[in-house]
């Protein structure tokens, strides 16, 4: 880990003390000396000082990231967070790209050599994140003015997002953890690291997930209810974070807890689908990064979700969908947001959706499938993106349920359908049928989202087989189970500098 892009930033506490001085009390302010920096001291000498720090961290998640010698990030497809759920939602089944775009690479499931702008934005996007949090719980865990009760919460969210971002890596990186928990994770990291650092070693999957799960076992006992923004991880999104990692181990009965405990005090709002929940307003939405243009606000421009699935000319109309899923909606479901942007229905781009961006008024309409004519969206700046919605941990619960032989698994699962769709007829399905349905349905209420059918089909062992849906030759193909193409390469750059890694670590 002795890669530059990893050091602890002067001018990144910098920059978010001029980021966030009106938001700062006075007195905290006034103590900074210069004002375009901040000292340790400065910056863990109080619970409000730290919030800042915090929120620095949560602006450069969101952010068009490019790392700190420019060699990744700083493009279109790797501009913050989103990106790497766009890189993965093409890579699955359910989003077709019959032209050349962004994320063209990704959708052939080739942007993975070590080399490449993918593997590089999305280790040391990563990474970069990591080494912030752990300079945030070094200082506060050191700090002497920081009363005891305020450190316990403050350290809880902090390793809430440490958890997070070392399961991203493990997620993009290793194989699944339900192949093999003994095959090769990903370097842990739990102090601030240097130019001068030797780096760690990959070690097994287990012992990254061992990380994972102390870190987010401490945060659900010490965490905090309260979020100032979506954007914050409280005791709800550690809660949803935690039931998609005992998800991804097969912890059946600790993801189903997770997830019921992730929902309290929110609720499913199916009538904030149609917009994607836009505005993060919806008791639905857990967890989201809002976009501003206004009063000096962040926005990923033409790298936001709308941009690539409006279909008018406004973005980059690259991203339409497969065939199957769109058949797979009744017309009664408000999920159903879909419209033929071509009269062939046999072409790849067939089918458009009005899911993301924001309405362009009565002059411009559509006819959608569901009967309805609706005003068509373009593309939208201020574009919130989710992160984390009521309707995932519904899903989870009932996989849970579904795979412990619960027999309410289904009457979870059509809780959400029920919600979405009125006229829904519960299946009573059991066994494998359910679990394939509740998988169907995971497609259906989070494509375009999170890439969940790519996880999915990793997580589980699973082909993507595109052969039988509009994907366009030579796309139509089928990935087997278990692939190397379900996993980044190491970058080259890193092997070369990390004295505790040699090509030996490299994936297949």
């Amino acid at each position: 880990m002795t890669y530059n892009k990893y050091r602890l930033r002067i001018l990144f506490m910098g920059l978010c003390v001029l980021f966030l001085l009106g938001s700062c009390k006075k007195n905290f302010i006034d103590g900074i000396k210069p004002t375009n920096s901040a000292s340790a001291n400065d910056v863990f000498a109080s619970a409000d000082a730290v919030r800042v720090y915090f929120t620095g961290i949560y602006r450069n998640i969101r952010a068009q990231w490019q790392s700190t010698d420019g060699t990744a990030g700083g493009a279109t497809d790797t501009w913050g967070y989103n990106s790497v759920f766009m890189a993965r939602d093409v890579k699955g089944k359910d989003i077709v790209m019959p032209y050349n775009s962004w994320y063209y690479f990704d959708y052939q499931n080739a942007n993975r050599e070590p080399t490449y702008r993918r593997v590089k934005f999305t280790w040391y996007f990563f990474y970069e994140l990591l080494n912030q949090v752990n300079t945030l719980i070094d200082g506060t865990t050191k700090s002497a003015t920081i009363d005891d009760n305020d450190k316990k919460s403050l350290l809880a969210e902090a390793r809430a997002l440490r958890a997070w971002f070392l399961f991203e890596l493990a997620r993009e990186f290793s194989d699944a953890y339900s192949i093999d928990p003994n095959t090769k994770g990903v370097p842990v990291y739990i102090t601030p690291a240097a130019d001068s650092t030797k780096g760690n070693p990959r070690g097994t999957l287990q012992q990254t997930f061992d990380q994972i799960n102390a870190d987010i076992e401490y945060a659900l006992a010490n965490i905090g209810s309260t979020q100032l923004l979506k954007d914050q991880v409280n005791i709800n999104v550690a809660w949803g974070m935690a039931a998609r990692i005992y998800l991804e181990q097969g912890r059946w009965a600790d993801a189903e807890t997770a997830a019921q405990n992730a929902i309290q005090g929110h609720a499913l709002d199916a009538s904030g689908y149609p917009d994607n929940y836009n505005g993060l307003t919806s008791t639905e939405v857990l967890w989201g990064f809002p976009q501003t243009t206004e009063n000096g606000g962040q926005s990923l421009y033409y790298g936001t979700p709308s941009s690539f699935f409006v279909q008018d000319g406004s973005g980059y109309d690259a991203f339409w969908i497969n065939d199957e899923l769109v058949n797979s909606f009744t017309t009664t479901d408000v999920r159903n947001t879909f419209y033929v942007y071509d009269p062939d229905v046999t072409q790849a781009d067939a089918y458009g959706t009005n899911k993301f961006g924001t309405a362009q008024g009565s002059a411009y309409t559509v006819d959608m499938l569901n009967g309805t004519t609706v005003a068509l969206k373009t593309i939208d700046f201020n574009e919130s993106l989710n992160m984390m919605r009521v309707g995932e941990m519904y899903l989870i619960e009932a996989e849970a349920k579904a795979r412990q032989s619960k027999a309410d698994a289904d009457d979870v699962l059509f809780t959400l359908q029920s919600n979405r769709d009125p006229a829904a007829v519960q299946s009573h399905n059991t066994g494998q049928a359910l679990i394939d349905e509740i998988l169907l349905e995971r497609r259906k209420e989070l494509y375009g989202e999170l890439g969940i059918d790519y996880l999915d089909a990793k997580r589980l062992q699973l082909p993507i087989d595109r052969s039988t849906t509009n994907h366009p030759v030579p796309y139509n193909y089928v990935i087997p189970a278990n692939d190397p193409r379900f996993e980044l390469k190491i970058p080259q750059t890193e092997l070369q500098a990390n004295k505790s890694m040699t090509n030996a670590d490299q994936n297949p």
